[in-house]
C-alpha cells in the first residue's frame, strides 16, 4: 500500500521525465532547425558571392576588383569571420591578412545540408566552386568560408543555457513549488489527519483546502462525540444510576488504592456497611417508583453529612458502604456515624408519602479488621446483621466474636446440608388432644436433627440457619413430604385418621414454586386434603403481605386448614383476622403459664370468645398440669397439646402411644 506523500512524489517523478522528455526533443528539435538556417545562411553567402565573382569576373586578374565586395560580405554575417578565393593553394584574394594559403581538404566541408549542429562546429571552413571560362574552356576557382566558431559556440551555449534556464529551472523551481504547495496544503494536512486518527492526540488546526477541512471537521466531531461516549460509559461503569453515588467498581478502585497508601502510612480507616430498615416493606406497599425516590432522599442525605473526601457508594438495592478516611478517633467517627442514622431516620416525604426508615450499620476498621476489600466488606456485612438483630436502628463495630459466630453458623450449615444428605432429620410428632374426650384429634410434625456425634438437635439452633442459607426449602419440602405420606401410612394401618399439622417457614412460602410442589405431593400421596394443616407465626402473615394472602387463599381453597401459631405474642391484630384466611387460633404457652392470674386469664378467655366469634378453632399450647386443662374445660378451649399428655414422640414411639390407654390426657 503507497502513501499519499510517495504517490506524490512518483507522479511529480513521472511528471518531470515526461516534461524532460519532451523539453529534450524539443530542444534537440529547435537546435537542428537553428543549425539548419546557419547552414542555410552559410551556403546562401557561398553561392551569391560565387555566382556575383562567376558572372562579373572576366579573367582571374579582374579578382582584386570584389574585395570590397567580400569585405561588405564578412562584415554583414556576424557568422563569417573570412573569405577567401584560391586557385589551387594559391590565395588570390582574402579578407584575412593571416590566409596566406588555400586549407587542406580534410579542414574543409562543402556538405551544407543534413549537418547537426555538433557535425557543424566541427569544421571553421566551408568551401565551394566558383566556374569561370578561359577560353571557352570551364575552369574552377575556390571560395573559402571560414565561420565565427567563437561566435556560432557562443550562440548555441546561449542558446543551450536559455532553454535549460526557461525549460530546465523554471520548471524545476514551479515544480519544487507544487511540490511545497502539496506538502503544506496537503500531505501534512493528511500525516496530521492520520496521526489524529492513530493517536488521537492533538486536534489539528484548521485546514486551508475545504475538502480536507470537511474530513478534519467530521473527524473531530466523531473523536469528540466518541470521547464524550466513553467518559460517558466510563461513569456509568463506576456510578449507580439510581442515586448519583460510585458504584461497586468504583468503590472497589478507591478501595484499593486506599489499601495501598495506607498500607504504607500505616494509617487506619473504617468501612462502614449499611442497610436501610423495612425498606422492602416501603416498596411493596408504596411502590418501586416511591422507593426509588427514597433511596435518592438517603443518598443526599448521607451525602450531606459526609465530608467530600469520603467514601459513600450503593452496591444493591438498599444496601450502602461508607468509607471515612482521616477520622481523628473512635469518637469522631462514632459521631460521624450516629449523625448518618439520625439524618436516614427523620420522615422523608416522598410524592406526599411520609415515609420513616432507619438505617442498620456495620463497622470495620482497616487494618485491624481485614486488609482486603473481600474481607474487610464480608465482616462488615457480619457486623450489620449484628446491628439488625440487636433491633435495628443502630450500628455495631466488628468483633472475633461476630467472626467466631460466622464460623459456626457456616460449619451449622455445611453440617446440615450432609445431614440432609445422610438422612439425619427425623420428625417428632405432639399430639393435639381433645379437651373434653381426651382422643387424639391431630398431630403437630415437629423437625429434630440425630446428629451422630452431638445427638438430638432442636430446631431453634439450626432453622434461622437454614433459613439464611437456603437450606430452608430443599429442608421444608423434605417435612411436608415426610408428615403428608406419614399420615397415610398411618390411615391405612388403621392407626388413626386424624390431621397433621406442619409449620412453614416464610422462606418456603415466596418460593415461586411451592403451590405447584404442595399440588403434586396432594395428587401423588393421595391424602385428603383437609387431614393436612400448615401453621404460621403472626410474623409471616405481615411478611410480603399480598404475596401470602394469594397464596394461603389458594392453600385454602384446596380444603387444606390453616393455623395462626403463637398467637397473642405478635401484631395480635383483630385486622388481619379478618382479612387472612385462618381456621385455627393458636394460644402460645407464655399465656397459659400466666392462667391463674386475673390478667392472664383476661387474656386468654378473650382470645377464645374472639375465636369463638369469627368461628375459629383454638388449641391451646403447653399444657403441663392437670389445672390447666381444668381451666380450659371452664373457658370452652376444644384442644390442647403439652406435656400433660405427651412430649414430642419419634415415629415409632407415637404410633405405641396412639394405641395406648389415654386417660391420662383428660
Amino acid at each position: 500500500m503507497i502513501s499519499i506523500r510517495r504517490f506524490f512524489i512518483t507522479a511529480i517523478v513521472a511528471l518531470v521525465l515526461v516534461f524532460y522528455g519532451v523539453f529534450l526533443y524539443y530542444f534537440l528539435n529547435d537546435q537542428q532547425k537553428k543549425t539548419d538556417l546557419i547552414l542555410e545562411n552559410i551556403r546562401h553567402d557561398l553561392s551569391e558571392t560565387a555566382y556575383v565573382v562567376s558572372t562579373e569576373m572576366a579573367t582571374p586578374q579582374d579578382l582584386r576588383e570584389f574585395k570590397s565586395f567580400l569585405h561588405r560580405k564578412v562584415a554583414n554575417n556576424p557568422l563569417v569571420a573570412a573569405m577567401a578565393i584560391a586557385s589551387g593553394s594559391k590565395i588570390l584574394i582574402t579578407t584575412e591578412h593571416d590566409i596566406r594559403s588555400a586549407p587542406p581538404k580534410k579542414n574543409t566541408q562543402d556538405k551544407l545540408k543534413g549537418l547537426s549542429a555538433h557535425e557543424m562546429l566541427r569544421y571553421d571552413i566551408y568551401e565551394t566552386d566558383i566556374p569561370y571560362f578561359i577560353q571557352n574552356q570551364p575552369a574552377y576557382l575556390k571560395l573559402y568560408l571560414y565561420i565565427d566558431k567563437a561566435y556560432l559556440e557562443n550562440y548555441f551555449a546561449e542558446n543551450t543555457t536559455n532553454s535549460l534556464l526557461f525549460f530546465g529551472v523554471v520548471p524545476l523551481l514551479l515544480l519544487g513549488l507544487l511540490w511545497g504547495l502539496l506538502k503544506r496544503f496537503v500531505t501534512n494536512p493528511l500525516e496530521l489527519l492520520r496521526q489524529y486518527a492513530y493517536y488521537q492526540s492533538e486536534i489539528p488546526k484548521r485546514f486551508k483546502l475545504r475538502e480536507l477541512e470537511y474530513i478534519r471537521a467530521s473527524m473531530v466531531q466523531t473523536f469528540t462525540r466518541l470521547d464524550e461516549e466513553k467518559s460517558e460509559l466510563y461513569r456509568l461503569a463506576r456510578t449507580d444510576n439510581l442515586s448519583g453515588l460510585a458504584n461497586r467498581n468504583h468503590l472497589n478502585e478507591r478501595l484499593n488504592w486506599l489499601i495501598s497508601e495506607f498500607s504504607r502510612s500505616g494509617q487506619e480507616f473504617a468501612l462502614l456497611f449499611m442497610d436501610l430498615d423495612n425498606f422492602k416493606t416501603v416498596n411493596d406497599t408504596l411502590g418501586h417508583e416511591v422507593g426509588d425516590k427514597l433511596l435518592r432522599n438517603v443518598s443526599s442525605l448521607i451525602k450531606q453529612v459526609l465530608r467530600d473526601y469520603d467514601i459513600i457508594a450503593r452496591v444493591g438495592g438498599d444496601e450502602f458502604v461508607i468509607v471515612v478516611n482521616h477520622h481523628g478517633n473512635e469518637h469522631e467517627l462514632i459521631n460521624i456515624i450516629q449523625r448518618v442514622i439520625e439524618k436516614i431516620s427523620d420522615v422523608h416525604l416522598v410524592d406526599n408519602h411520609p415515609v420513616k426508615v432507619s438505617a442498620s450499620v456495620g463497622v470495620v476498621l482497616y487494618p485491624k479488621d481485614g486488609q482486603s476489600i473481600t474481607t474487610l466488606m464480608k465482616n462488615a456485612d457480619i457486623a450489620m446483621y449484628e446491628a439488625k438483630n440487636a433491633g435495628k436502628n443502630q450500628f455495631k463495630f466488628f468483633t472475633e466474636s461476630l467472626h467466631q459466630q460466622l464460623v459456626h453458623e457456616i460449619e451449622l450449615e455445611n453440617n446440615m446440608q450432609r445431614a440432609l444428605d445422610n438422612g439425619e432429620f427425623e420428625l417428632y410428632y405432639q399430639p393435639k388432644i381433645s379437651v373434653t374426650t381426651g382422643q387424639v384429634t391431630g398431630a403437630e410434625a415437629l423437625i429434630r436433627w440425630i446428629d451422630p456425634n452431638k445427638g438430638v438437635i432442636t430446631p431453634d439452633r439450626f432453622i434461622p440457619s437454614a433459613e439464611k442459607s437456603g437450606l430452608m426449602v430443599p429442608l421444608g419440602d423434605w417435612v411436608l413430604e415426610t408428615a403428608v405420606r406419614q399420615q397415610i401410612d398411618w390411615k391405612k394401618r388403621g392407626l388413626g385418621d386424624f390431621q397433621v399439622s406442619v409449620n412453614l417457614s416464610p422462606v418456603q412460602l415466596i418460593n415461586n414454586h411451592f403451590e405447584e410442589k404442595l399440588n403434586r405431593l396432594i395428587q401423588e400421596s393421595g391424602i385428603t386434603p383437609s387431614k393436612l394443616d400448615v401453621e404460621m407465626t403472626e410474623s409471616q402473615f405481615m411478611e410480603n403481605s399480598e404475596q401470602n394472602l394469594s397464596l394461603l387463599h389458594a392453600i385454602q381453597q384446596k380444603g387444606i386448614s390453616i393455623s395462626l401459631d403463637d398467637f397473642g405474642t405478635g401484631y395480635s391484630s383483630l385486622a388481619y383476622l379478618k382479612k387472612f384466611p385462618i381456621n385455627t387460633l393458636k394460644i402460645d404457652k407464655t399465656f397459659m403459664d400466666d392462667y391463674d392470674t386475673e390478667s392472664g386469664a383476661i387474656f386468654i378467655e378473650t382470645i377464645i370468645k374472639i375465636a369463638q366469634t369469627l368461628n375459629l378453632n383454638v388449641v391451646a399450647e403447653g399444657i403441663e398440669h392437670p389445672e390447666q386443662l381444668d381451666y380450659l374445660v371452664k373457658t370452652g378451649c376444644e384442644t390442647y397439646q403439652g406435656f400433660f399428655c405427651s412430649r414430642p414422640l419419634p415415629a415409632a414411639e407415637f404410633e405405641k402411644f396412639l394405641t395406648m390407654e389415654k386417660s391420662c390426657c383428660q
